[in-house]
């Protein structure tokens, strides 16, 4: 098993964990979605999209964000080169993601775990795409339907990658049935060192229990996706905790003892939800 890493790869280089400052947990950046960018690249003005990621990060660089971390796959348009221009007109610290969200390829499908950790290997310790920017976390994601045998293969294959680099993993849950609890399992059994596991959209649920268990095996929890309430995601209208319920549940844990094993974001993805999210990345 790898190391603890002294350093934190950033889309500009790696940094000191001391320089990297206030860091909202889970966010995105703007880009075109994967497939259509680059089948249909004449559906997306990307000048105005770069500018527009500019504007908000410098927005929230003005705010006091100091770091993001950007966890957009390949599956969800993941772009190197729009990341280092937010990052560099901004100011703002980009930590960027190798991994997968819940589209997972049917080639990767078909792939052990250990073949598809070489995939994730390479881009945390050569470089993403044809560029030299290392991925600084490992993205998994399950969501209502549970851990999949495709998101299975995922996790197998951070716990292997994250094990052999030292890179930490990342999830996308649905918890208010728990799929984070599925996810903890897994991870361990493929023997994944759970303090480099955070447990992603943690405040989706206002049960106390059920978060602390995880917490109990070692993880870190992303109580992200403030401000809350109803929202129009991908699979429609959906009802989830307002920031008051949220709070309330970050203070529980904070009351159990677990202040420092939270941490805080907005799952914000720019453009595409304006209505939920009118603060962008400075609700918090």
């Amino acid at each position: 098993m790898a190391d603890v890493r002294t350093t934190i790869e950033t889309v500009l280089g790696p940094i000191d964990p001391g320089d990297l400052g206030f860091t909202l947990s889970h966010e995105h950046t703007p880009r075109p979605p994967a497939i259509l960018g680059s089948e249909y690249p004449w559906m997306f003005n990307v000048d105005e999209m770069r500018q527009r990621g500019i504007d908000e990060l410098t927005e929230a660089k003005q705010g006091g964000v100091d770091a993001i971390i950007d966890l957009s796959t390949p599956d969800l348009g993941r772009d190197m080169r729009l990341s280092v221009d937010y990052a560099k007109a901004s100011g703002v610290h980009i930590v960027v993601a190798t991994g997968i969200w819940r589209e997972v390829p049917r080639q990767l499908r078909a792939m052990t775990p250990e073949q598809v950790a070489e995939i994730f290997i390479r881009e945390i310790t050569v470089g993403i795409q044809d560029t030299d920017i290392k991925a600084g976390v490992i993205k998994c994601a399950s969501d209502q339907e549970g851990v999949s045998p495709a998101a299975e293969i995922i996790l197998r294959a951070a716990a292997i990658a994250s094990n052999e680099t030292g890179c930490p993993i990342s999830t996308h849950q649905w918890a208010p049935t728990q799929v984070g609890r599925q996810q903890v399992d897994i991870l361990k059994d493929a023997g994944a060192d759970m303090n480099r596991v955070c447990i992603g959209h943690s405040a989706d649920t206002t049960d106390v229990d059920y978060l602390e268990g995880m917490l109990k095996d070692g993880v870190w929890l992303s109580m992200d996706r403030y401000p809350g309430g109803t929202v129009i995601g991908a699979d429609g209208e959906q009802r989830r905790p307002t920031w008051q319920e949220r709070n309330a549940t970050v203070r529980a844990l904070i009351d159990r003892g677990w202040a420092n094993r939270l941490m805080l974001g907005h799952d914000y993805a720019p453009g595409l939800q304006p209505r939920d999210y009118p603060t962008r990345y400075l609700f918090l």
